[in-house]
Parts: C-alpha cells; structure tokens; sequence
C-alpha cells in the first residue's frame, strides 16, 4: 500500500528539476522509500524531529557505489543520516573505506609528536594570525582547555597554501618524527573523502541532488586538528572542551579508547563511548543553516580524566571562505520561513577564531544572524551582531 502511495505522489509532480528522496511513513517506524522526480518548488517537511534512544550506527559502504558526484545515493542509508541528522546530530559509521593501518599509525605518530618537549613544540606554535599549529592554551567559550592540540589545514582546497587563516607549520627534521606529516596527509585525505560523501548525503536528504554543495567545497577550508588530553589532578573544575557547537558544515571524528565526550540531549548529557572501526559524526552549525534547522549542530563537550590520558582527531569540513550559506530553497516555504540571513564563511571563522586564540567577549554564533524565532506564530526580528 504505501509502495502504491508514493507511486502516486511521484506521478503527479510535474516539471523535474531535480533528484529527491521521498520518505512516506506507513505504520510503526515503517518507510517505503524511493527517488522521484521533484519540482523545485517541492519543499521537504518534517513535522517533528524523529525519536532515537542514542546515536545510530550507520554503514555507509553503500554510498560509495555512486559512480558519479551526482547520481542518486542508496535511498536507505541516506534516509537513515536524515534521520540522525535531524534527531541527535550525531552518529557513528562503519563501512567507510579508511584503512585500520592508517588510523594506527596516524596515532602513533601524532603520540610521538605530543611526547615531545613543549620547547620543541613550541617552534610550530600556532599566532593571532596564524590558526596552524601547536597550541596548549585554546579557549571553549572563552574557558581554557584541559588539553594540546595541533591543528592542519586547507588554504583554498590546498595543504600546501596561505589562506585567510594562516597556513600550515610542519615539524623539520630536528624535531626528530619524520613520518608525522606523511601520516597527517594520509589521514587528511581519507577522512575529507568520508566529509565528502556525507555531505552529499545529507544534501539527498533535504531532497537536493547529491552534489548540491559541491560548489562550496572546490577550494574548501576544511582542517584537521589533533587533540592530546592529558591527565587531570582536578577534573570537577576543568574541562578538556567546554560545551559548544562545531562552526563548520561536518564533522569526522576518532577517539582513543577512553570515553569523554558527551552530546547534549532534550536537556541532558549523554555518553559518545569509543566503538572500535567506527568515526564518530556530527552535523555542524552550517548544515544547521543550509538546512533551516532540520539537521540540528549538537551542542557537546569533552570531561577531563583523573588517571587515563586520551587522544582525538576531529577533521572539520568546511567550505570555501567565499561561501555565503543561508536555508537553501527545498527547505523553505511559506509554513517555515528562512531562520538566517546569509553569512560569510571567511568572516565567521576568523571571528570564531580569534575567540579560540583569547577572549575576545561573546563569540559569535549562527544565532545571532537570525532573521527572527517564532512566538505567538509570528516573526520577531533579532538586532543585527554581525554583517553576513
């Protein structure tokens, strides 16, 4: 029966512009999916966010059966991201193509890199006008961090550039790790090719073609950063990450076999364990706005350890510093209007940027580049903080 539904939904929409997914639910948590042929002036609903008791593990090999950037992705497996998306705003993924020996030896050196002396460090150390580097003193909220991190970058798409932000510092040779920067390349790579099929995703699932965003990534500004957690004599009064949102669009993350993370849920805190062969995913604040706030940027944080130490690489895709995002049309109507205006990415990532390297007062956020909430079923505008 809801095979037949859909058949007859997908026949009556005229004028085919563009690939979406349609998602009719039928009974207790059952859907038939499909891809039909959608106008653009179709917009995709969602009358309540979907109920899931903890982040999902999603298998995502599927996806990578596409031969072409924008053919159609599985049906299943994306209405499975849309779903986490939308309820949590993170999930873990198997099948995702990067090697266990590359993720082992990309832990090794990075250990290797944090053992050394914080002298020897210290000759990378990232500046106010430089974001690329070593670091042990970051600020979450304008709160230091109980951790050392050591970020890399693209520069329009590059690794080898001079960008908006800065640009890369490698460990030399007398730094005495050789295949620290080999392996961060390596690993660079693997996991902007998993952002990227997960950005496509995620753009099917908002009933757009797959490579929809891919115009926002060709000279993209996407970094991986590698975090050492050392050992905590206070852990009540520290916190390794304080809570916050990711700035960009996805997040790829792998954790060491301590748990620390925690995600914020309908008011309260939930652990993120370690799962073996997995990444960790989580939607960013600007999925939050292309998507008009159906895929939801997590607030989540990171607990210090009294006796374990603990390593984690997230690596943030991000798009170019020319893109300007704002809810793209299939999530927009008249029932659910725009909630931004458009922002610069360049101008928030340096601003949130310079709320990483010192307190800069109140950090900016998507929040305040909302047009307005609803209340009363009407539209309050929100002051202006920040021009897009």
């Amino acid at each position: 029966m809801c095979a037949a539904m859909a058949r007859r939904v997908g026949a009556g929409w005229a004028s085919p512009l563009l690939v979406a997914l349609l998602v009719i639910t039928c009974g207790q948590g059952r859907t038939t999916l499909l891809h039909v042929r959608a106008s653009a002036s179709r917009v995709v609903r969602m009358s309540a966010a979907p109920k899931l008791a903890n982040p999902p593990v999603i298998n995502i090999a599927p996806l990578f059966a596409a031969r072409s950037a924008g053919e159609p992705l599985d049906g299943p497996t994306v209405a499975r991201i849309r779903t986490a998306c939308a309820a949590w705003g993170f999930f873990y993924v198997t099948g995702h193509g990067v090697a266990p020996d590359l993720v082992k030896r990309f832990y090794a050196e990075k250990a290797k890199f944090f053992a050394l002396p914080a002298g020897t460090k210290g000759r990378v150390r990232r500046s106010a006008q430089n974001s690329k580097g070593w670091y042990d003193d970051e600020l979450t909220k304008n709160k230091r961090d109980w951790k050392e991190g050591f970020d890399l970058g693209a520069q329009d798409g590059l690794l080898d550039g001079q960008g908006l932000d800065g640009f890369n510092q490698w460990p030399d040779a007398a730094f005495g790790v050789p295949l620290f920067e080999p392996a961060c390349r390596e690993y660079f790579g693997a996991t902007e090719r998993v952002a990227q099929v997960l950005t496509r995703a995620m753009s099917q699932g908002l009933g757009m073609p797959p490579d929809h965003f891919d115009r926002e990534f060709d000279w993209h500004t996407s970094y991986l950063r590698l975090n050492y957690y050392p050992v905590c004599p206070e852990p009540e009064a520290h916190r390794c990450i304080s809570p916050h949102s990711d700035a960009g669009a996805v997040t790829v993350l792998s954790q060491s076999a301590v748990q620390s993370l925690q995600v914020e849920h309908d008011g309260e805190w939930h652990d993120v364990p370690p799962v073996a062969g997995t990444f960790v995913i989580n939607t960013g604040d600007v999925m939050q706005v292309w998507s008009n706030g159906l895929y939801r940027a997590p607030v989540h944080r990171v607990i210090a350890q009294k006796h374990l130490e603990r390593y984690s690489s997230p690596f943030f895709y991000n798009p170019n510093y020319a893109t300007d995002y704002a809810p793209i049309a299939s999530t927009v109507s008249a029932e659910r209007p725009a909630r931004y205006r458009p922002i610069n990415w360049g101008r928030f990532r340096m601003a949130r940027f310079a709320g990483d390297y010192a307190d800069v007062g109140a950090e900016t956020q998507i929040s305040d580049f909302e047009i307005g909430q609803l209340s009363d079923g009407e539209l309050v505008p929100v002051p202006e903080v920040m021009s897009p």
